[in-house]
């Protein structure tokens, strides 16, 4: 029989590691593999909304080093969480927070930040009708637990001049099964077995669905905090002809 994860098996799975149980141990006592576990866990955990996985203090001191000196700004954040960056954000402009669990907009409502506008809904079918609605930002964090892959190129839409950063989990925190490789190599193409190349392969990347929207693409700051890596690049809406050096005689 297929090992099907439910609460029951959740709930025992957490009991077992908060007793010092190590995953082989668990892995044998549920059936499962240990890769299964610790990524089960990982989830688990990182929902009770624990600052080990959330990175806030590392995610603020690296916004301030980038966000332009105003407070008069338009910032999206695509996956907003618990809210760890929102307070952030809202003194430094008009923020809309998109969020999928409703819970969690609950708990960005109950701050009562001033001008944080929260939708509760699913980033990569809302995002749509900010593009329908032309909506331009000056700063969009893209923060999802796993790939922000299918936000990409369109998202750029969304930028003419301003700030975007990107969260990535390293090649190994997102289970690596076949769907996993695929992935990695249909969007970014990374060979998952190559991990010295993958961010370089990654900035490229982002360069090229750039360049799909007619933005150049600069990377200002690529840091890694724990097992994510936080990408800062400056979009700005250029020439074609400028971005891969075209000299036109008119």
């Amino acid at each position: 029989m297929t090992f099907q994860w439910n609460t029951n098996l959740e709930e025992k799975a957490l009991d077992l590691k908060s007793k010092g149980i190590t995953l082989r141990e668990i892995s044998i006592e549920l059936g499962t593999t240990i890769s299964s576990i610790k990524h089960k866990i990982r989830r688990l955990q990182q929902k009770q909304n624990l600052d080990r996985y959330k990175h806030t203090i590392e995610k603020k001191e690296q916004m301030a080093r980038f966000i332009p000196k105003s407070v008069d700004l338009a910032i999206l954040e695509t996956h907003a969480g618990f809210g760890c960056m929102t307070e952030f954000y809202s003194e430094h402009g008009q923020v809309t927070s998109i969020e999928l669990k409703e819970e969690r907009v609950n708990e960005i409502n109950s701050q009562n930040l001033p001008g944080v506008t929260t939708i509760n809904g699913d980033c990569e079918r809302l995002i749509f009708n900010h593009i329908v609605n032309k909506d331009k930002y000056d700063i969009i964090d893209i923060d999802p637990y796993g790939y922000p892959s299918r936000l990409f190129p369109h998202i750029f839409s969304l930028m003419t001049d301003g700030i975007m950063v990107i969260t990535l989990p390293m090649i190994g925190v997102a289970q690596m099964n076949k769907l996993t490789i695929a992935h990695l190599k249909v969007f970014w193409g990374v060979d998952y077995r190559d991990k010295e190349t993958y961010i370089d392969k990654v900035l490229q990347k982002l360069k090229d669905y750039g360049y799909m929207y007619k933005n150049k693409v600069d990377v200002l700051e690529v840091s890694k905090f724990d097992r994510i890596y936080r990408i800062v690049i400056k979009v700005k809406k250029t020439s074609l002809n400028e971005i891969v050096g075209l000299k036109v005689n008119r």
